[in-house]
């Protein structure tokens, strides 16, 4: 059982208000991932369109949300990492093709144990590791804030 927050859901449906006024339902993927420390900085991925941002994903079916934080830092990142407290949750929407995406996601304090960080290369360019100084590297400010959290945690 997740400690966090029990998913019998991959989606879940949203009440917001139309343009009309009427009440719609938004279809939302939840999705997992990790502030990952190595070395005392933030691993950090830019995409292919220049965005930097940490690794993050969705939930497999059956899966926990620590479990999905693990896999998505590992496929993403390369690197094997220990789960530890949840950070925070972030929702945010974009529309690709035309079509709405709304996502959100919980995060999770992780620190890198092994592997070799590399980013995947379907979806990313680039790995960098960021220092406090650095977290503006990050694109949203949400990112940045769970960062910072995550570095304090790491250095106290």
């Amino acid at each position: 059982m997740n400690d966090y927050l029990e998913v019998s859901f991959l989606r879940c449906k949203k009440p917001e208000m139309g343009k009309g006024g009427e009440v719609v339902l938004l279809d939302i993927e939840i999705c997992a991932g990790g502030v990952v420390i190595k070395d005392h900085k933030v691993v950090s991925l830019r995409r292919k369109n220049g965005v930097w941002l940490m690794p993050k994903g969705h939930v497999d079916p059956g899966e926990t949300l620590e479990e999905a934080a693990v896999r998505e830092v590992w496929e993403e990142t390369g690197l094997e990492a220990r789960i530890g407290a949840p950070l925070g949750e972030t929702e945010y929407g974009f529309s690709e093709d035309g079509v709405w995406h709304q996502k959100k996601v919980f995060w999770f304090y992780m620190e890198a144990i092994g592997g070799e960080l590399r980013p995947e290369a379907e979806m990313f360019t680039e790995t960098r590791l960021l220092s406090l100084g650095e977290l503006t590297t990050l694109t949203f400010p949400a990112d940045r804030q769970l960062a910072a959290k995550a570095l304090t945690i790491n250095l106290s």
